[in-house]
């Protein structure tokens, strides 16, 4: 869908850094956007948006009868761990002084949340970022995995050297990376045997500072590393297809997933589809999604670089063997069961090959 508005692609990005007036401007390009369709024919039953972003705040105006299904990704709380967990970490951020500006970004969102007809949030962790009002009419339901594509390898076989992994969209400070950099030559120094391989782009998805002196996290990290003595032993795999990212999971022998009390991404279901042993924040939204699969994780305090190089030397020392993997719970997050629930609350049946 091609959205003509009055806001251009560069005015779009100048006002950037206003978030309310950058909101307010796509909400307006998705307006024209919507009435672009009601003009050409277009009359829904059903309307999903991904709240947050403008895109579904004039669905109720431009088809008053539809079934409009609000999809929730964050409400920004200012009581939140989001904002209190980690208040040292300039890195990041986060403060409450942050909390007033960061309160005002709901206004649009808001208002799309009350005007829609249903709410749905991925896990429990985020509805209860919600008031109490909105929460009430806010449905569970996690995007889902392919648990055909992500799952245990047929046969293992054992390595010359273990391989330590961490994946990332972007290595920024939301996902724990700087922490994770700094755990590594305390690791590598006690076992010699140990392959770090790193995969994700060498970007900030989550906002931050960057490092003092560099222009990104992973320069940084580089020039960290390299100063231990240890960048020979890291490995940067960049972005990796889906089939790779799969087998890389697969082979991992201690993957180390890091997140502040944020969304915890696909990632983490993922390794956990494929019983790879794990290291992972001890945070609330990774807790929700870690015990009810009853996997072995080992859960560190990512804030102390020294807990988490113990966790990944803890977890490398277990080495690969079966996992306790309560498989009913794990299919509750399946994407068969996923686009079930999606289909109850939309008032649809919905497939997918993909």
């Amino acid at each position: 869908m091609t959205l003509k508005g009055q806001y251009s692609n560069e005015h779009l990005n100048q006002l950037g850094g206003n978030v309310l007036q950058r909101s307010a401007a796509l909400a307006d390009q998705y307006r024209h956007g919507l009435v672009n369709l009601r003009d050409s024919g277009w009359d829904p039953d059903v309307v999903i948006s991904h709240s947050g972003w403008g895109c579904g705040l004039h669905t109720r105006e431009i088809w008053p009868d539809c079934h409009h299904v609000a999809y929730l990704e964050w409400w920004f709380d200012p009581q939140s761990e989001f904002l209190n967990y980690d208040p040292e970490n300039k890195e990041l951020n986060l403060s409450q002084r942050q909390a007033s500006s960061l309160w005002l970004r709901n206004q649009a969102l808001s208002l799309e949340l009350i005007s829609a007809d249903a709410i749905v949030a991925p896990t429990s962790w985020q509805a209860n970022q919600l008031p109490k009002l909105l929460r009430e009419r806010c449905f569970i339901i996690h995007d889902g995995v392919d648990l055909e594509r992500f799952r245990p390898p047929n046969e293992y076989s054992p390595k010359a050297e273990k391989v330590l992994t961490y994946g990332t969209r972007g290595m920024e400070p939301m996902r724990g990376f700087p922490q994770f950099i700094r755990s590594l030559p305390a690791l590598l120094q006690k076992d010699s045997n140990v392959r770090i391989e790193i995969a994700g782009e060498d970007q900030a998805n989550y906002g931050g500072r960057l490092p003092k002196n560099f222009s990104s996290w992973g320069q940084w990290a580089k020039n960290l590393l390299a100063q231990a003595g240890m960048g020979h032993r890291i490995h940067w795999l960049n972005y990796l297809g889906p089939e790779d990212y799969v087998a890389w999971l697969q082979q991992s022998d201690c993957h180390v997933y890091l997140t502040h009390p944020f969304v915890a991404s696909w990632s983490l279901l993922e390794a956990l589809a494929c019983q790879t042993p794990l290291v992972a924040s001890d945070v609330e939204p990774v807790r929700e999604l870690c015990i009810g699969v009853k996997s072995t994780v080992v859960f560190a305090d990512h804030r102390n670089t020294e807990s988490l190089s113990k966790a990944m030397q803890k977890c490398l020392e277990e080495g690969k063997k079966p996992r306790a993997i309560n498989d009913e719970a794990l299919r509750c997050y399946s994407k068969s069961h996923s686009l079930s629930l999606w289909g109850d609350v939309a008032g649809l049946q919905l497939t997918t090959n993909h």
